[in-house]
């Protein structure tokens, strides 16, 4: 124990004889104690006690209006155990009843007047050193929880860091899974269009057909033809999914145009009159000026129609989708935001991965896994924000070249959506 810290600990007495306080303050300052302080009125302990927060009480027992066990039973009552302050009673009728009494009500031990000056030492010295040592082993209980609650959340936050990393690591394994499989559908089904297109290609630019069946021919091989250009659209778009990006396929990209074309494809589905209840959804732009970028304009508008697709399957009683553009240092920032249903927790960890839904039978699951990989290959990040009951943010970051062009977005300025309207 350090000798210092010993003598600097902070006495109160408490007599209602002046003397002896006096008596008591000047041999604890002979003994080098140097924080002493006395009262002699007992009302006024407790508002002495809060003020100056000694680390040992000495107490008289006899006094008026508040004696010395009245003054231990308090004190008891109003703190704790491990907070309570070390008495000393100090009394001249030291009694075996009256040690009794005052142990009982929490004194750390007694005093007999008149003092011998040794015995006073040798006990005002235990007390203090037992009342420092136990605030120093709380001060490091207390520095102890401080670091293993800093140790916790490390640990919790590698242990999410890993979590984060483990589901990437999965949905890349899944991605990849899922482009080999693509990949082999492509090469079989193109293999199989290119017959079918060929071939209903040459036979509709044949002549000398008698009329009717020219005609029936005709009608028949333009459906299939149709139908072989619409499946080979679907194979390339699924063959995109998975076909890294080339230099070739970047061009600069007017974005507005891009958002203007995807806003009236998925018109009939988020304008649809005959929507159960008579709900209705509203497509707001919030468009700012935007500098020059490049990437392609194809998946641009293929990301920008899934994200809609799902605001609207996300508001099945009407709400707003507002479309957001903006700049932030060498990139441009695209946000469709819904106010639908919202997502938890779990569902927002996995809506990026392949082939998972929520929407039971109507939902192949691939989706957002189609926007994921096109983020990826326009070389963008994405980002989610969702809560349940207060809708969904998709943030898009994609690289820009520079600076901003032309005037802000203006609205898009077709009848049928008078209510997209820029910010």
């Amino acid at each position: 124990m350090d000798p210092a810290q010993l003598k600097a600990s902070r006495i109160l007495m408490l007599d209602d004889e002046v003397a002896n306080t006096c008596l008591v303050a000047n041999f604890l300052n002979r003994l080098g104690y140097t924080n002493v302080e006395s009262i002699n009125d007992p009302t006024q302990i407790f508002d002495r006690i809060a003020t100056f927060q000694p680390d040992l009480l000495l107490l008289d027992l006899s006094m008026p209006q508040l004696d010395g066990f009245q003054v231990l039973e308090l004190l008891r009552r109003e703190t704790s155990r491990g907070d309570r302050i070390p008495v000393i009673v100090i009394t001249g009728d030291a009694t075996s009843a009256n040690k009794r009494r005052a142990l009982a009500a929490g004194a750390t031990d007694l005093l007999a007047k008149p003092i011998d000056p040794s015995e006073a030492n040798m006990r005002i010295r235990n007390v203090l050193e037992r009342r420092l040592l136990q605030l120093e082993i709380e001060e490091q209980n207390r520095a102890l929880e401080e670091r293993v609650l800093e140790r916790t959340a490390q640990l919790q936050e590698a242990l999410d860091d890993l979590q984060n990393a483990q589901r990437q690591m999965l949905r890349q394994e899944r991605l990849s899974a899922f482009a080999e499989m693509a990949g082999g559908v492509v090469h079989d089904f193109s293999n199989a269009l290119m017959a079918v297109i060929g071939y209903s290609d040459m036979l509709l630019a044949s002549e000398g057909r008698n009329l009717d069946e020219r005609a029936t021919a005709l009608e028949y091989l333009r459906i299939i033809n149709t139908a072989g250009r619409d499946a080979a659209e679907v194979v390339s778009r699924l063959r995109d999914f998975y076909r890294p990006r080339t230099t070739a396929e970047s061009q600069v990209v007017d974005l507005k145009e891009v958002l203007h074309q995807a806003v009236l494809m998925t018109q009939p589905k988020w304008n649809d009159p005959s929507r159960p209840g008579g709900t209705e959804i509203v497509v707001a732009a919030e468009l700012k000026h935007l500098p020059i970028m490049r990437g392609n304009p194809s998946e641009l508008r293929e990301m920008m129609t899934n994200l809609i697709f799902n605001a609207v399957d996300a508001m099945p009683d009407g709400g707003t989708i507002t479309l957001r553009t903006s700049e932030s240092p060498g990139s441009v920032v695209l946000e469709v935001a819904d106010s639908g249903a919202g997502m938890s927790a779990e569902v927002r960890a996995r809506c990026l991965d392949p082939f998972f839904s929520t929407k039971g039978d109507k939902g192949t699951g691939l989706g957002l896994a189609m926007v994921f990989g096109i983020v990826q290959r326009q070389q963008g990040s994405l980002e989610i924000e969702s809560e349940l009951g207060k809708g969904t943010t998709f943030r898009i970051t994609l690289p820009s070249e520079g600076e901003a062009t032309g005037a802000a977005i203006a609205a898009v300025e077709t009848p049928q959506l008078e209510r997209l309207h820029a910010a």
